[in-house]
């Protein structure tokens, strides 16, 4: 019998409070989609869970090896034998590494440098085929300002810890737009989170 008790290590409760309500919101719009690439998979709990909902979709995930592990309990917990083994891939030192009609990422852009925000939009923009679809889920900002007094706080903690911050939208699309990127979405989640949808025109 499976147990609900996982390990801390592969166990993240903000992936798990937020799971549904990112899906309901992609599930919809992946129905042509074939391949995602997950970039940061992190825990790799988003990644079983959407896979195991939408079994169409091949859900490729990609993250840096130290999380390889988690990513892998999660395949076997849900025993998503279907899908493949989660690839060693980081922004800005590797290259592209699968084909992919969609990609999607959750809580990465904050914890990067702006420069490697800029390198992710950039190799997106060259991988996706014309009409493919980036999701990009967290918390931003939007011309200086923030969506509320959390993700201001949140914002000065994570610079003090010595990562990059809150991205500014305005930032994301004069980016996104070098690879042909338009933000065809933008949809409010909890938690002052929201999921940006891009499309490759």
């Amino acid at each position: 019998m499976k147990t609900n008790q996982h390990p801390a290590e592969f166990f993240n409760q903000a992936a798990e409070n937020n799971k549904q309500a990112i899906l309901s919101q992609l599930a919809p719009r992946l129905g042509t989609s074939q391949r995602v690439l997950e970039i940061g998979t992190g825990t790799g709990q988003h990644a079983a869970y959407f896979a195991q909902a939408c079994p169409h979709l091949h859900w490729q995930c990609s993250d840096q090896q130290a999380n390889l592990a988690a990513i892998e309990y999660w395949h076997s917990y849900f025993e998503l034998n279907h899908q493949t083994q989660p690839l060693n891939y980081q922004i800005g030192q590797d290259s592209w590494p699968c084909e992919c009609d969609a990609v999607y990422t959750a809580n990465t852009a904050h914890i990067m440098s702006p420069t490697i925000v800029q390198q992710m939009y950039s190799a997106i923009g060259k991988g996706l085929p014309v009409n493919g679809y980036f999701f990009h889920y967290g918390p931003f900002k939007q011309a200086g300002a923030y969506s509320g007094q959390s993700n201001q706080a949140f914002d000065l903690m994570l610079q003090q810890q010595g990562y990059g911050g809150l991205r500014d939208i305005e930032e994301l699309i004069s980016w996104g737009a070098v690879g042909r990127l338009e933000l065809c979405e933008q949809i409010d989640m909890p938690a002052n989170n929201l999921l940006l949808v891009w499309q490759k025109r």
